[in-house]
């Protein structure tokens, strides 16, 4: 049992904010965790990152929490006997403020080098004209569907933006990619085109925001390839190879199928380790069939408020979620959502868009859609 394997080192507060623990794989690897607080607020709190730190014959660090962390990072390494020089380079999970928001920091204090999905380096530089809206054309493609308003981008990701881009990275691959013995990466795209989870030991996999306990993450859209595909190799040629809940369906799957082959393999999940204050261990295999579901049922609950009448997706998601989750910047973010099984509805049939709005066809062909992607 993964739990066994769990020494704590600093104990934080009940959700893990700055807890860091020590997991001793049977192989004899040693991997720390680092809780970071994460600072959002509100029924859409994920919880503090988890960043990894990763023995290897170059060791490594997993992500590096929100912009901000990277000093608090540093001194929860130091203190469980890790210095900055330790470090062969830094592995991002994916390219969210709240995983590579603290590198620039790091970046500062020793030079490091970098490693992410090549969809990360592409989609992390402006192309002015290919953007969408002017006030995007100095941003870089990974935001130019941003669920967020631009007040919001305003506030909170300019100087995130402006550090980001200074990053120089080199791409890590499908498979063996040079991490060192036991080590294999996997793309898990849907959450984000650039989501990598890695299999370590085939015991434990790291599973960035792909698999998360007690919540489930949100799935781009399919939209933002229309925007990002000039900037992509040439050989993503549908939006669903790295878009929206048909890549992230995928992804799950492709994790459940490494379960089938190691039943007891243990998840280190980027938010939600620990909560509540209990470790949230999962199983991989059910959690994964417990995110199928979810999505099925979910595109079967928007199915139902749009058969008796056509609705945008912002209607939709005003009927469908709690008022407490529609709250603030809630409703941009279950806007996102909504769209993201709208997109999957059109794809098989049970759906299609006019002037904006969902128009239910009578089919429900929906969950046999789901459970055939492949």
């Amino acid at each position: 049992m993964l739990q066994d394997r769990i020494d704590v080192l600093n104990q934080g507060d009940e959700n893990g904010n700055d807890t860091i623990a020590k997991i001793t794989l049977a192989t004899g690897r040693v991997i720390l965790a680092f809780a970071t607080k994460n600072l959002y607020a509100g029924d859409w709190d994920f919880g503090p990152t988890w960043n990894y730190f990763v023995e290897a014959e170059r060791p490594f660090l997993v992500d590096t929490g929100r912009r901000g962390m990277g000093p608090r990072l540093m001194e929860m390494m130091d203190r469980a006997g890790v210095e900055l020089a330790d470090l062969g380079f830094v592995l991002l999970s994916h390219g969210h403020e709240d995983h590579d928001g603290g590198l620039f920091e790091l970046t500062q204090a020793s030079s490091l080098d970098i490693k992410a999905h090549e969809t990360y380096r592409l989609l992390n530089r402006t192309a002015s004209i290919e953007a969408p809206l002017t006030h995007l054309a100095h941003y870089p493609a990974s935001c130019w569907r941003c669920p967020m308003p631009e007040s919001f981008s305003q506030k909170h990701c300019v100087e995130y933006h402006h550090e980001r881009a200074t990053l120089k990275t080199t791409s890590v691959g499908e498979g063996d990619s040079g991490l060192g013995a036991g080590i294999s990466v996997m793309h898990v795209p849907g959450h984000n085109p650039d989501c990598v989870a890695l299999l370590i030991d085939e015991e434990v996999m790291l599973t960035g925001d792909t698999i998360l306990p007690e919540i489930t993450t949100h799935p781009t859209t399919e939209d933002c390839f229309r925007f990002t595909r000039s900037l992509l190799p040439s050989r993503y040629t549908d939006a669903g190879q790295l878009y929206g809940l048909r890549a992230y369906i995928r992804s799950v799957k492709r994790l459940r199928e490494i379960s089938r082959n190691h039943p007891h393999l243990g998840v280190l999940p980027a938010h939600r380790l620990f909560s509540n204050a209990a470790w949230n261990l999962l199983d991989l295999r059910a959690r994964c069939d417990e995110l199928i579901q979810h999505h099925i049922d979910r595109c079967a609950a928007i199915l139902a408020v749009v058969d008796s009448q056509p609705r945008t997706p912002k209607e939709i998601a005003e009927e469908h979620f709690e008022p407490r989750l529609l709250a603030g910047f809630g409703i941009h973010m279950a806007v996102n959502e909504v769209v993201s099984h709208c997109e999957l509805l059109d794809h098989c049939g049970d759906a299609v868009w006019a002037d904006g709005r969902l128009i239910a066809t009578g089919n429900r062909g929906f969950e046999s859609f789901i459970r055939n992607l492949v």
